[in-house]
């Protein structure tokens, strides 16, 4: 049995891969003490880069950093985590494609595993909308509206026409605007290649709860950014927030469905659910 101190670090994002690089250049240094990185994924994700990987702005390499490049002395592990056992200070894992059961004890342990889309409960939500969490869901949307395009194209009808080429955003924080310009760049500007879709058939619309997008940042900087986007022909839609997509239609608290082939959902987020049993301080459920 090893008599080496273990600290076990949860989670390859931002939180969990600065701690190491941190600790790869302090206490990993030590040959007592042992550390070690778990996630899902064997690279570092830039996601605030993702809304550029779904345009086309970017190719996927350019947001992803292999995590054994950037590491020295920590040691690296890729699984998923499933739950933790406080008490026994046991982590307890699966590995790779296999879905292998892997236990992973610590003396310390640095939970950094994020968090997960909240869909709030509402009908149809979490079965039908789109999502900009990972490399694969850039990817995926992308993918998406090209598809979107060349089948509005050949389409007779003109309602499912409009339908199909109506996108919208549910949420006005970073990662809603963010997605909303991109989204609605590279749509307009693939237009040029169908002759057969006009601008006018085309609809992008943002839908939030508050007065403002990105509160975060002030009113007069989200009325400055709000305007940018009304600009480019986005449809802004305040005080409303999502009850339901289903049938392709988002539901608002307005009362109206409004008939959308895609609903892009970027309007909440919870921790992430294994800490959820463990007995640990948590503020606002983290």
């Amino acid at each position: 049995m090893s008599n080496k101190t273990k600290i076990l670090i949860l989670g390859g994002g931002f939180g969990g891969v600065y701690t190491a690089l941190r600790l790869d250049k302090t206490l990993a240094r030590s040959a007592d003490i042992e550390v070690t990185l778990v996630s899902r994924d064997n690279f570092l994700l830039f996601t605030p880069m993702l809304h550029e990987v779904a345009s086309g702005d970017l190719n996927p390499s350019d947001i992803v950093n292999p995590i054994r490049r950037m590491l020295k002395r920590v040691q690296f592990v890729q699984a998923d985590v499933h739950s933790i056992d406080v008490a026994a200070k046991r982590v307890h894992c699966t590995r790779d494609l296999r879905s292998l059961p892997l236990n992973l004890d610590y003396d310390h342990l640095v939970l950094a595993l994020g968090s997960e889309t909240n869909f709030f409960g509402m009908p149809g939500v979490a079965e039908n909308a789109v999502t900009l969490k990972t490399l694969g869901d850039a990817a995926l949307l992308r993918s998406r509206v090209l598809g979107i395009l060349e089948a509005a194209s050949l389409e007779p009808d003109g309602a499912v026409r409009r339908q199909l080429l109506t996108f919208v955003v549910a949420g006005g924080g970073f990662a809603g605007v963010e997605i909303i310009g991109a989204l609605n760049d590279l749509v307009h500007e693939a237009l040029r290649y169908y002759p057969s879709l006009e601008p006018k058939e085309v609809s992008v619309a943002l839908i939030y709860p508050g007065e403002v997008v990105l509160q975060e940042l002030g009113e007069k900087l989200g009325r400055y950014a709000q305007q940018k986007l009304v600009d480019r022909g986005v449809e802004i839609r305040r005080r409303t927030t999502v009850t339901g997509y289903v049938n392709s239609l988002v539901e608002v608290s307005t009362g109206e469905a409004v008939p959308a082939a895609t609903l892009i959902w970027t309007a909440g987020v919870t921790p992430n659910p294994v800490i959820a049993p463990c007995r640990v301080r948590r503020r606002r459920g983290g």
